[in-house]
């Protein structure tokens, strides 16, 4: 009886440890698992929304100040094959999404900054580079496949000096692409010093 007592918890044991390490084999999945793809219009809603509201205070309503505007920008998650600027098809997909938006008559008269960003991996100088070959891929693809004309785009590549989630370095969500308004004239359309985006809506 004690025997067979034991093989039934020895068993008991196994299965849970199965059902533990399948969990954990999800949750590292999901990690790495691309963001769903933001939609044209919920661009253009991020790049044509008023950026004019204070947030609350303490004890005190918000209220429109036009000094304190900021740039209109969204951020994208933008798959590239790792450690290059070679896009993956979800990145492409996110592409299509974001030349429609940038080619709708509510934003064809801008041009635009394309900011790559990067997780935590590596050393800085090597992210700066992977960062600003991710952002001229990106410019490259609207470009070649959707006819957006070179004039109307900048890029820059931030490395991970700007992580979107500092508190996990090496997190997915820090490496994307940042779309941000720019004037005819090629500067910010708002200028203030604040470098925070527009929440990416969902």
């Amino acid at each position: 009886m004690k025997l067979s007592n034991f093989l039934r918890r020895a068993g008991l044991v196994c299965a849970m440890g199965f059902v533990l390490l399948g969990v954990t084999a999800t949750w590292a999945q999901d990690d790495d698992a691309p963001e769903p793809i933001v939609s044209a219009p919920k661009i253009i809603e991020a790049l044509t929304a008023p950026k004019d509201i204070v947030p609350d205070r303490p004890g005190a309503m918000s209220r429109p100040r036009p000094s304190a505007r900021r740039d209109a920008a969204i951020d994208l998650y933008v798959q590239f094959t790792f450690g290059s600027a070679d896009l993956m098809p979800h990145g492409k997909r996110q592409l299509d999404e974001l030349a429609m938006a940038l080619n709708d008559r509510s934003l064809n008269a801008f041009g635009f900054l394309l900011g790559g960003h990067t997780d935590r991996v590596g050393d800085a100088n090597y992210n700066i580079r992977l960062s600003l070959l991710r952002a001229n891929a990106v410019k490259a693809y609207l470009a070649e496949v959707h006819g957006m004309p070179l004039s109307r785009l900048q890029t820059v590549g931030y490395g991970f000096s700007r992580l979107l989630n500092p508190a996990h370095p090496t997190a997915a969500i820090n490496r994307r692409v940042e779309v941000r308004l720019l004037a005819s004239s090629g500067t910010p359309v708002y200028q203030n010093g604040d470098d925070r985006l527009v929440p990416t809506p969902r």
